[in-house]
This record gives structure tokens, sequence and C-alpha cells, in this order.
């Protein structure tokens, strides 16, 4: 959740990028966070979970708080 806490700073530094490049920075930190969870020696299916899981929540609370 540290990652992604980064992630907003990023975008709020960023705020009037085109929403292509915040996507493609969205990619970014999500195999940023998955390389992150391999390297805590997690299997790559856990690590696969785990950061979907995490980005699923960001997006799904970025959503709702607006």
């Amino acid at each position: 959740m540290i990652m992604w806490c980064g992630y907003s700073i990023v975008l709020f530094l960023s705020h009037h990028d085109h929403s292509f490049y915040e996507t493609i920075l969205l990619f970014m930190f999500g195999y940023f966070n998955f390389l992150v969870a391999q390297r805590l020696h997690l299997n790559k299916s856990i690590a696969l979970n785990m950061t979907l899981s995490l980005t699923i929540i960001y997006i799904t609370g970025k959503a709702l708080i607006g």
C-alpha cells in the first residue's frame, strides 16, 4: 500500500497529464509492485494475486473517494 501512496503523490504532482500517461504509470507501478513482491521471496502466483488484489483495492478506493 505504500507503493500506491507513492503513485498517488506522483499523480498529484502531475495532475495536468493526459489519462493515457496516467494509465501507463499505473501499469509501471503495478509491475514494480509485482517485482517487490517477488523480491520478498513469494512465488509468482502469490505475488501476482497480491499485486492484482492491492491494485483493485486502490482503484476501487480511489473511485469511491473521488
